[in-house]
């Protein structure tokens, strides 16, 4: 992962280079290496482009940023696209895409930036039109903040609480020109493009990100009715009153062959997405790529493991495609709780059973589940320091709480070491595609598959405008590449035009633990992970013990008050 940052100076004055934290947290990001490159238009506006890199494709580190007679580029992401070669970088390649682009018209660079397939935020810079084109990738996997003042203009991957920044929603590519500040919006998903002033945009996504969840509005139609041809839910109905034990009913529900043919479909598409990641690395840990080592055994690897359903499929997966001599770090994380010194909390309890599972199912693989224990003293010093700069612009006691666990978790420090690898597999997006939420039950409760469908279709539609880009920023600060399976593009299409029932069931008799994500415990069930099918579903913030209970999540955090 990189970070990047673009900064327009209308006075001459700039802000990132008398901020020397800025340059950290983005160094931070992307170790391998750093640049500044700088232009200046006759007017006396000067462009400040800085990019740090996390070398992750290629046969070499591309250093950032990009630069040829036509434009700049700042890039920062994963393209997952097997058309692509090897040889080079996808930096590279996106560049003579855009580069050839350039020439040709705007509408052309949109259309490249369309067709890029992965997590990516980037910048570009159009020197033959002085346009300044940046977006997030359309489901928000990557960070891009935005902040502007009388002097200067900024767009950055972290900035912190210092400055009264946005997060750049992941709804429209924008070009910005920079003489005249006139944006254009162009959506990802039509190609009618609309035209706005720099400060009505701003003020507009400032209003829209301050909307609570349940004031999210999207188009939905209610109209459609879902049809069940195979008479599937009358199976599922009929398996589960004449069936006790979670295990048994997941034997005769894989009976059905059209269910069993939609776990193998899954298992397939889901195979594939953790392949394509694992592949596209220089399969070194950080010790070896230093050290020019040309052959490594150790971690390149490691998985944010709390034990349960999402992450011990992704574990599973992983073990078969990375070298069997290469060790897997399996993280933990726990924190200290009212003064309790044990660290023993329902997520090291449940990583520990599922390790054991794995062991079994993968003998030859040396799986080491690292324990990451945080006292309440150490979470409050760098919640202060560190954390509060990377949550920023999110404020709650939530994004606090999600937020802290994910920092901790990624630096993969136990009480022996430090985890060597620089690629993270996460199970995020498995509860928003396979209903993995009380709300998705309580939607069924209420209006029945429809009111499950609009919850699901609900859920997919503001996920790029909650906590991924968050999680972006603190994991990243630790320099891994975050990875996530469950959101691939050809994996996340397949799931959302499946019916409801064949993503979860969560009807009364199918209590939790085997009705909310069924399709995804099927899949458990059918590669051999039979405890872990029928764990129950546990927010990361009480499985770990850092949350505290008796807050309110969407309160405001006094940590992170500037």
């Amino acid at each position: 992962m990189c970070g990047i940052i673009c900064e327009i100076c209308y006075t001459g004055k700039s802000l990132i280079r008398n901020d020397d934290r800025i340059l950290e947290r983005n160094k931070n990001r992307g170790p391998d290496c750093n640049s500044c490159t700088e232009i200046y238009l006759d007017d006396g506006i000067t462009i400040l482009f800085y990019g740090s890199v996390l070398w992750m494709q290629g046969l070499e580190p591309t250093v950032q940023p990009v630069q040829t007679e036509t434009g700049v580029l700042l890039y920062n992401g994963d393209i997952f696209d097997e058309t692509w070669t090897n040889e080079k970088s996808d930096t590279q390649q996106i560049m003579e895409k855009l580069d050839n682009a350039s020439i040709l018209s705007s509408e052309d660079i949109v259309i490249e930036l369309k067709s890029l397939k992965g997590p990516f935020s980037l910048i570009y810079y159009n020197k033959l039109t002085q346009d300044l084109y940046f977006a997030r990738d359309k489901l928000g996997r990557n960070s891009m903040l935005f902040y502007k003042n009388e002097s200067s203009l900024l767009i950055s991957s972290v900035l912190g609480r210092k400055y009264e920044c946005i997060e750049v929603p992941a709804t429209h590519i924008y070009v910005l020109n920079i003489k005249s500040n006139d944006m254009t919006l162009v959506p990802w998903n039509c190609e009618i493009s609309d035209t706005t002033s720099l400060e009505e945009w701003k003020s507009i996504v400032q209003n829209q990100q301050c909307l609570p969840d349940d004031e999210f509005i999207f188009p939905f139609d209610d109209s459609i009715q879902l049809d069940d041809k195979d008479n599937i839910v009358k199976y599922i109905e009929n398996v589960t009153e004449n069936t006790t034990g979670k295990l048994d009913v997941m034997k005769k529900l894989m009976d059905n062959n059209i269910i069993n043919d939609m776990v193998s479909k899954i298992i397939d598409l889901l195979s594939k997405s953790v392949q394509i990641r694992l592949k596209q690395q220089p399969n070194k840990c950080k010790d070896c790529l230093a050290s020019n080592n040309t052959t490594c055994n150790h971690c390149t690897t490691g998985i944010l493991f709390s034990g349960g359903l999402d992450c011990s499929i992704l574990a599973f997966m992983a073990n078969k495609y990375l070298p069997e001599e290469q060790i897997i770090d399996l993280i933990n994380v726990a924190f200290e709780k009212d003064g309790n010194s044990t660290f023993e909390v329902p997520d090291r309890k449940t990583g520990k059973q599922s390790l054991q599972e794995l062991r079994k199912l993968c003998p030859s693989r040396k799986w080491v589940f690292k324990e990451v224990n945080i006292t309440r003293e150490m979470l409050e010093i760098m919640q202060e320091s560190i954390i509060g700069d990377l949550v920023y612009p999110r404020q709650t006691i939530l994004d606090e709480s999600l937020g802290s666990a994910l920092w901790f978790a990624a630096r993969g420090e136990d009480e022996k070491n430090v985890s060597p690898c620089r690629v993270l597999l996460l199970g995020s997006g498995a509860d928003e595609l396979f209903g993995g939420y009380t709300r998705h039950r309580n939607a069924f409760k209420r209006k029945g598959w429809t009111g499950l469908r609009k919850e699901l279709l609900l859920d997919w539609s503001r996920i790029s405008f909650r906590n991924l880009a968050r999680d972006n920023r603190v994991i990243c600060d630790h320099g891994r590449q975050p990875r996530l399976p469950y959101l691939d593009e050809d994996f996340s299409k397949f799931v959302l035009e499946l019916k409801p029932w064949l993503k979860c069931f969560p009807a009364e008799n199918l209590e939790n633990g085997i009705g909310d994500k069924l399709m995804l415990r099927l899949v458990a069930y059918k590669l051999g992970l039979i405890d872990v099918a029928t764990l129950p579903k546990r927010a990361l913030q009480f499985g770990s013990r850092i949350a505290n209970k008796k807050e309110k999540g969407s309160d405001i955090s006094k940590t992170f008050r500037k």
